[in-house]
């Protein structure tokens, strides 16, 4: 045979596959062009007939964003859209399902739309799962899982991969702290749906990746026991590359590069190998902002966009790799020649990036800016010359209170902090009582407080706070390093601490029950403050406590206290 006849029989299985991935993103275009129409017009009037003279024309004629083969930008053509979609019910179905797998809330009208404007639902339209995904969210883990039992029953593959989806994040969600139970459930669940998921189709390829991040996350929890973190490391690696293919399938440069980060982490936490993972904590944090800012051409795929929780991780990730290795016997070299000074400026460019987050971007942007705060505390009392100094920078640190409850969540690193923030807070009041002492006749402390923090008690808790870093911590790492460090720290204050009769705890409660009933007592007191106002509070004073309430709430509520 001839090149030339070579050249004109390819292979039919190859000319399929590729015909297929173009014919599945232009109908995924079409889909998020109609989206956005549809989001238009109920933001403009969000009535329950918002939607109801909707044309298949007029998604055609509105539509901005699609890309038309010769690269330019325009109306959708009709034989295109009526190629892919012959009703507005059926494009409206798509477009919920669309909305239900990217795991956002799908508003009535869309459902209403999809169910057909007639008793009788246009062919191809299942109303009863339109229904059944949208009161999902209603549902408990067991009636989630008889969803699944139904949609096996029927062979529904796509169904059962929702439903896999919807029991891995809900059993995450709903999970107690030091219950692994339900943890190795949801994990059991997402890799469930990951061998439902077609890398084919792009539903499925938005699926599997919710189902890659909950299997990942649980895997993360029940790593926290160390006998099984190596095994954990190993399939949190698998789980990413599923992840990474899913995103290669959906042309995700955002989900690409995440997915990347995770697992070349795993593979240097795996492999003990510091340098890799300075690597790819530098990686991704030069590339990121990239992705996200206003000019990077992402805008035509709505779906890939960043969770605030995140871009938490990783900066956190970052802190914690400089608190390690700069200046790290060992290490340092190697943080130098990667790192350089920029810290600081990658740091203030991922911060950049909450901007474009897409859920709870309040929490956990507040959350990371108290882990700076602390973070600029502490360097600033290690530099400080003398008591005079760490005094001033106790006294200057306004929102220490709110900063040790926000930072609850970042781990080793919260604990070194936050024992380095008590040890300068017991400086500072030794320092006080000296002058004291000095000056005249002890003081003492005011009456009606609910605690009255001693130098001593401080230094205890401080012990403490090294001590859980050293005794939980993985050893693997950058964490691994703050937990020797950790280690050592405690050692040393606590050899510092002198043995005496002195009557002062801790934290002395108020005389008359116990601590928490003194606290509980406080609380019910602020309440008939508040209540008593002469004056409503000014929106300054609400946000003032908002943020103080806010992280005291959460803190209480996710057992991390």
């Amino acid at each position: 045979m001839s090149s030339t006849a070579i050249h004109r029989t390819p292979d039919p299985s190859y000319q399929r596959r590729s015909g297929r991935a173009l014919e599945e993103r232009t109908k995924a275009m079409i889909v998020a062009a109609a989206e956005q129409v549809m989001t238009a017009r109920l933001g403009e009037a969000d009535t329950d007939d918002a939607l109801a003279h909707l044309t298949t024309a007029d998604i055609c004629a509105q539509a901005s964003g699609y890309i038309r083969r010769d690269g330019t930008e325009g109306p959708i053509p009709k034989a295109t859209m009526w190629k892919h979609f012959k009703t507005i019910e059926a494009l409206a179905a798509a477009v919920a399902d669309t909305m239900t797998a990217a795991d956002r809330p799908v508003p009535d009208q869309v459902l209403r739309l999809a169910a057909g404007r007639t008793a009788t639902p246009p062919a191809g339209v299942d109303t009863r799962r339109l229904e059944a995904r949208f009161a999902g969210r209603h549902y408990d883990l067991d009636q989630l899982a008889d969803q699944f039992e139904r949609a096996a029953a029927a062979a529904d593959r796509t169904d059962m991969l929702y439903w896999a989806a919807e029991l891995a994040e809900r059993g995450l969600r709903e999970r107690r702290r030091g219950d692994h139970t339900p943890v190795a459930a949801a994990r059991d669940w997402a890799r469930r749906g990951l061998e439902l998921a077609d890398p084919a189709s792009r539903l499925d390829c938005m699926m599997g990746i919710r189902c890659a991040r909950a299997a990942a996350a649980a895997e993360a929890v029940l790593s926290r026991n160390l006998d099984y973190e190596p095994t954990g490391l190993s399939r949190i690696r698998t789980i990413r590359e599923a992840e990474l293919e899913f995103a290669e399938a959906l042309g995700w440069d955002l989900h690409r590069l995440l997915a990347r980060f995770h697992i070349d982490h795993a593979r240097a936490l795996a492999e003990e190998d510091p340098q890799r993972e300075m690597r790819c904590v530098h990686t991704v944090a030069r590339e990121l902002p990239a992705l996200c800012a206003p000019d990077s051409g992402r805008g035509h795929e709505p779906q890939d966009r960043l969770h605030a929780g995140e871009l938490a991780e990783i900066i956190a990730a970052l802190c914690r790799v400089d608190m390690a290795y700069n200046c790290a016997p060992g290490h340092g070299e190697q943080f130098a020649a990667l790192f350089g000074d920029g810290v600081q400026a990658l740091m203030l460019d991922l911060l950049a990036c909450f901007a474009v987050t897409t859920d709870e971007r309040r929490r956990h942007e507040g959350n990371v800016r108290a882990l700076l705060r602390l973070t600029e505390f502490v360097r600033r009392t290690e530099r400080a010359a003398d008591p005079a100094a760490v005094a001033a920078a106790v006294e200057d640190y306004r929102q220490a209170a709110v900063d040790l409850l926000r930072t609850a969540e970042f781990g080793p690193l919260r604990d070194l902090l936050v024992a380095q923030y008590l040890t300068a807070k017991a400086q500072s009041l030794a320092a006080a009582e000296a002058d004291t002492n000095t000056a005249g006749p002890a003081i003492e402390p005011t009456a009606g407080s609910i605690v009255h923090p001693r130098p001593e008690g401080l230094i205890q808790a401080a012990v403490q706070f090294y001590d859980h870093a050293a005794r939980v911590t993985s050893p693997r790492g950058s964490a691994g390093v703050l937990r020797a460090r950790a280690a050592q720290a405690g050692t040393e204050l606590r050899q510092s601490i002198p043995a005496s009769n002195d009557r002062h705890t801790a934290l002395t409660a108020v005389p008359g029950g116990g601590e928490f009933d003194s606290i509980a007592r406080a609380i019910n007191d602020l309440v008939l403050i508040i209540i008593s106002r002469r004056n409503r509070f000014t929106d300054a004073e609400i946000t003032r406590l908002l943020e103080l309430v806010d992280p005291m709430y959460y803190y209480i509520t996710a057992g991390r206290n």
